[in-house]
């Protein structure tokens, strides 16, 4: 049972800090059947059976069928994520690992190339609509990847994936030369 218990810990700590992140009750739903998900299948118990049934038929029904994405229940995701449209479209590889504060738009893939294995997602990132992050890369701490960007190599910390094949752009600061609060003080 603590394996359960701590599982029961990890799901309420992160249903916690998906919802402030998600306003709209479709994502909430998305998430929770996600988040469901992850908690049943370690439950072996006749409960935990009859809890596997019911995120089976909750995930056919609203997941895929009404949202269309593929969120496996093995997808290990830290607390924060984020999915605008309710996941709409999202398709993830089973293995793929992803940090804290992670935001995916629609239609978003991430998946494996070959014998290349899944992608590692960093803390807050943001994966723009249509992204595809692709193969056995790493997409670093507060990296961005463009709408429609097709990532096949690795994405340093802070910096931004746009184009097909994705290429890199620095941080805004080393492409303008100021800081942030530089650039707003400029503007006035």
């Amino acid at each position: 049972m603590p394996r359960l218990r701590d599982a029961v810990e990890r799901w309420k700590s992160g249903i916690t800090a998906d919802f402030p992140q998600n306003p709209y009750w479709e994502s909430r739903v998305t998430l929770s059947i996600w988040r469901f998900g992850q908690l049943a299948h370690l439950d072996r118990s006749p409960a935990g059976f009859v809890a596997r049934r019911v995120h089976t038929l909750a995930d056919t029904v609203w997941t895929r069928a009404l949202i269309g994405a593929e969120l496996p229940r093995s997808v290990q995701a830290g607390p924060g994520l984020r999915l605008p449209h309710a996941g709409r479209g999202v398709i993830l590889h089973p293995a793929t690992r992803m940090g804290r504060g992670v935001t995916l738009y629609h239609r978003v893939t991430v998946g494996v190339s070959g014998d290349a294995g899944p992608p590692t997602i960093g803390d807050d990132v943001y994966l723009g609509t249509g992204a595809a992050v692709i193969g056995a890369v790493n997409v670093g701490r507060g990296a961005r990847v463009g709408a429609n960007a097709v990532v096949v190599r690795d994405v340093p910390d802070g910096f931004t994936s746009v184009g097909v094949p994705g290429r890199l752009l620095p941080p805004r600061a080393e492409r303008t030369g100021t800081t942030t609060g530089e650039s707003a003080a400029a503007g006035t």
